[in-house]
């Protein structure tokens, strides 16, 4: 099982991706506006789950058998390669708005939870920052990928460019009710929950 060991081993790089606990990775890109992108490896670390792709600005050294969106701006988005053939997104993603970008080969989310290996996520749709906007609770962890929804420091995404800060709000209500122990957002570093 997954542990929680980000504080033990956080910082330490394996191929451009920094541990932040047993099977968890985080890559990113703090020069450009790029979101965070978390790696899920299973089964002897021969298949990944990628949450969110990022600007484009990152290498992937392999492809992801499955890459969940957490909403449609394109520094989430864009990094998304055509070949991938198990990419997902909210389908009210769909509805458009500002700086929205949907990979031609995403799917819509048809399933509230999904297991991969040993790490089973529970989808949550946080609308708020985009109207499709969903976060990702791995429940043996206890992490919480919250996308814009989050951040550390008790920040959370923009409104102004397609959202609502009124569905922001219940959205974040809705966070602080879940049983999550790390916040992992979009964008910014890591967080334990206080």
């Amino acid at each position: 099982m997954a542990g929680r060991m980000h504080g033990k081993i956080a910082g330490k790089m394996l191929g451009g991706m920094r541990c932040i606990a047993d099977g968890i990775f985080m890559i990113s890109n703090p020069a450009r506006l790029c979101s965070n992108v978390y790696v899920l490896e299973a089964e002897n670390k021969d298949k990944k789950l990628i949450i969110d792709a990022g600007d484009g600005s990152l290498k992937f050294e392999f492809e992801p058998v499955k890459c969940i969106l957490t909403h449609g701006h394109i520094d989430h988005t864009r990094g998304v390669k055509e070949d991938w053939k198990e990419v997902f997104i909210s389908r009210k993603e769909h509805e458009g708005g500002e700086f929205i970008l949907i990979p031609k080969n995403a799917k819509n989310i048809d399933f509230k939870e999904l297991e991969f290996g040993e790490f089973f996520l529970e989808i949550i749709e946080t609308p708020g920052h985009t109207p499709g906007s969903i976060c990702l609770l791995e429940h043996k962890t206890g992490f919480l990928f919250s996308g814009d929804t989050k951040f550390a420091g008790g920040g959370y995404g923009r409104t102004d460019i397609g959202g609502s800060e009124r569905e922001m709000m219940k959205s974040l209500e809705l966070i602080e009710s879940l049983d999550y122990t790390v916040l992992c957002p979009g964008h910014g570093d890591i967080e334990d929950r206080e």
